[in-house]
């Protein structure tokens, strides 16, 4: 017998055949709830008295026991006044800010590979101005529900709808966002917000355990 012939118990055995490229089994499922995300948001107002707002924020989600998970989150930023409808005038300078706090319930529907979520909480939004007819705070009730898809090992896609009683804000939003695995529990992502007061844009990194 050749000494080059494999033995099957040697040094040089094939991997199992579940084990994944991009560090799939590395970690954490990137559908999970124990995690901490921090984002970058541009802001855009639909209403022409404001230009975009650059904000920065984060949001803790914690599971409780299954399949139950409870989610915080905060954000501020600052923007500067649109045109005015005189003479071409400027607004107002202005700072916006969040608050979130909620719970939710997640169950899987095709494996681990699809997840529906429902989550419901509180809100609380508000705008400071120099103009004071600009500035606004608005507290509401929201619901949430939404659906997680891993159509790869290192990519994670969401889509969700948040309805809330906000009626000087936001009431109706459409969130879009797909995160990347780049290592066993760390993720980058990209994202898009369409409500019926503003648009947004947002970048994030999203740590996972």
């Amino acid at each position: 017998m050749s000494s080059y012939a494999p033995q099957g118990t040697g040094a040089y055995s094939a991997p199992p055949p579940n084990a994944a490229s991009y560090g799939a089994k590395a970690g954490p499922n990137m559908i999970n709830f124990n995690n901490l995300e921090v984002f970058y948001r541009y802001v855009d107002p639909k209403q022409k008295d404001l230009d975009g707002a650059h904000t920065i924020g984060g949001a803790l989600t914690v599971a409780l026991f299954n399949p139950l998970y409870l989610k915080v989150g905060a954000s501020w930023g600052s923007g500067p006044g649109g045109s005015g409808n005189v003479g071409g005038a400027r607004n107002a300078d202005y700072d916006f800010a969040s608050i979130q706090a909620g719970a939710g319930f997640h169950t899987s529907l095709i494996s681990d590979k699809l997840t529906f979520i429902a989550e419901a909480g509180l809100n609380y939004t508000s705008l400071r101005a120099t103009d004071s007819t600009l500035s606004f705070s608005d507290g509401s009730i929201y619901v949430r529900p939404a659906l997680r898809f891993m159509p790869l090992d290192f990519m994670e896609v969401q889509a969700g709808v948040t309805v809330s009683s906000a009626d000087k804000y936001d009431s109706k939003m459409i969130d879009i966002s797909t995160y990347f695995r780049v290592l066993p529990m760390f993720d980058i992502g990209i994202g898009a917000d369409f409500g019926d007061a503003t648009r947004a844009f947002r970048t994030s990194l999203r740590l996972r355990w």
